[in-house]
């Protein structure tokens, strides 16, 4: 029987949605006893900036407390409206309902383009993420099509510019100087910024990963041929290193509510499917790796000033201490975890994405490499 989780009389199906609970808890005490919120000016303000987001909840107990707030303007109007005379003007009336119907057609309007080009873009990364599967499995095969192709190129230009230039640490480097894994010849040919490929099974992640020296936030909201794409492409951190390997490798994607890039993490919420996928295999331009996953954690992203754990700023660890120190804190965070850890020899990888169990929240997985 699956875990259930309550918070008075609100039950939760998951820990992540207990999580979200607890933390609106918090933020509703708080309100309360700051503020009267029966004070009909007090309340038709908290009203306005929760309808405006300026105050987010993200549980159906802060719903359920939105919900209370806006009895409580209605009752607060009702009121006055009872003391005052209403004069109705049949004129304003008949035009308000035109500015109305014209608000709703646009509304209408602007949610129709909305989701055409949520659906565009997501048969288009899809085409695009088919294509590079035949090139990673028929390397020889495409070789010729590749040399001719035109898919890319006519595309994204400038990032064909560049395609071949192989990248290290310090800039480029030159193919002979290290040794590219067969699968990749072709892929890297398109993009330069190719890092290597994730694959989970029993999720939609199938994906190449892309690293920019520079950091760049290009690949937020661009697919892997460079096209604008709300999905946005799978990225390494610009901290990490492959050729000359980081300790942690930190892949970032986007929480899709489609599945798509990172938005399948979520499962790992559910302790079943934790235990039952495992593992996880990621292979670099350079080498192959299987890894299999040790701890999924809620975390969040912190102020600079705030002196407290991130889990995002660990890359390389000189020491066994700092590596220890790492894993001591991963616990802390973590909503599962396996009994049996890494060693400091151990090489890692951290797969984040976003998560509204709390503002700024993440959801995280960590990974050692076991081939």
């Amino acid at each position: 029987m699956a875990r259930r989780y309550k918070i008075g009389k609100f039950e939760f199906d998951s820990y992540e949605e207990y999580a979200r609970g607890m933390a609106d808890v918090k933020k509703i005490d708080k309100i309360t006893h700051s503020v009267d919120i029966y004070d009909p000016d007090t309340a038709l303000r908290l009203y306005q900036n929760i309808r405006a987001k300026k105050i987010r909840f993200y549980s159906k107990i802060g719903r359920q407390f939105f919900i209370d707030i806006a009895d409580i303007v209605a009752d607060s109007t009702q009121t006055i409206m009872d003391e005052q005379e209403i004069t109705q003007i049949p004129a304003k009336a008949d035009y308000s309902k035109q500015i109305l119907g014209a608000v709703c057609l646009l509304a209408a309007i602007a949610c129709f383009v909305w989701y055409f080009w949520s659906d565009y873009t997501n048969r288009r990364g899809n085409q695009v993420n088919d294509y590079l599967k035949e090139l990673r499995d028929s390397p020889q095969q495409t070789v010729e099509m590749v040399s001719n192709d035109s898919f890319f190129l006519q595309d994204a230009p400038e990032l064909a510019a560049a395609a071949q230039d192989v990248y290290t640490d310090e800039g480029v480097l030159q193919p002979e100087q290290k040794s590219i894994l067969m699968e990749f010849t072709s892929i890297l040919q398109q993009n330069p910024n190719f890092a290597g490929w994730i694959t989970i099974e029993g999720t939609k992640i199938d994906n190449p990963i892309v690293w920019t020296r520079d950091g760049s936030d290009f690949y937020l909201n661009h697919n892997f041929n460079g096209e604008e794409d709300i999905n946005g492409t799978l990225f390494m951190d610009p901290r990490c290193h492959i050729a000359d390997r980081s300790t942690n490798l930190i892949l970032y994607g986007h929480n899709m509510k489609s599945g798509q890039m990172f938005g399948d993490l979520k499962k790992y919420l559910q302790e079943d499917f934790f235990l039952s996928h495992k593992q996880i295999i990621f292979d670099t331009i350079y080498e192959k790796g299987v890894y299999e996953i040790f701890a999924v954690c809620l975390g969040e992203v912190h102020y600079r000033d705030e002196n407290i754990f991130r889990y995002y700023n660990f890359i390389q660890a000189n020491t066994p201490e700092e590596y220890q120190a790492f894993l001591d804190n991963i616990r802390e965070l973590s909503v599962f975890m396996s009994e049996e850890l890494p060693n400091y020899e151990d090489d890692l990888l951290t797969l984040s994405t976003c998560n509204n169990y709390t503002e700024d929240g993440r959801l995280f997985l960590v990974a050692k490499k076991i081939q």
